[in-house]
């Protein structure tokens, strides 16, 4: 109650209370919507608003991981400590996510001995012919990452 006796103040805060969560789901349904038109974010994740219109899960994506250096060039496999990065940039392709699985795959090569000049790094998703059904599997970015010669100057 307000001090003059009337009940005006009371109600705005429980109004507002009722508000907010609404305008907060709203909110991360826009956001998870255009990312998953924009950024082609996986429609399952980011708030999950999509997931029950499409088949386009995390399961149902993945990296390619393609290493080059001068004497060298080849796909690597998704190791265990590589299977993180990985699964964040197959859910949501993003230059960021790619860069840190890429960023991963370099320091895992230099770790190893194994010469590096170049990640590159392919997104995948299968869709589904609607008249059949087939999978088909969809290249959804492409993403290249040169290994700076002098960032690994370690002492």
């Amino acid at each position: 109650m307000t001090p003059d006796g009337g009940g005006k103040e009371s109600a705005r805060p429980s109004a507002w209370r009722a508000i907010a969560p609404v305008a907060l789901l709203l909110g991360v349904a826009w956001a998870q919507l255009t990312l998953a038109r924009t950024a082609d974010l996986s429609p399952w994740k980011g708030g999950g608003f999509g997931m029950f219109s499409t088949t386009d899960d995390a399961g149902r994506r993945h990296v390619r991981v393609f290493v080059r250096a001068t004497a060298r060039s080849e796909e690597i496999a998704i190791t265990p400590s590589l299977e993180d990065a990985a699964a964040r940039a197959a859910v949501l392709p993003s230059d960021g996510a790619l860069a840190r699985l890429a960023r991963v795959v370099v320091e895992r090569e230099q770790r190893n001995r194994r010469p590096v000049d170049e990640v590159r790094i392919e997104a995948w998703r299968i869709e589904y012919a609607p008249d059949t059904l087939a999978a088909t599997p969809r290249l959804i970015r492409e993403f290249a990452y040169r290994v700076d010669a002098t960032a690994d100057s370690r002492p």
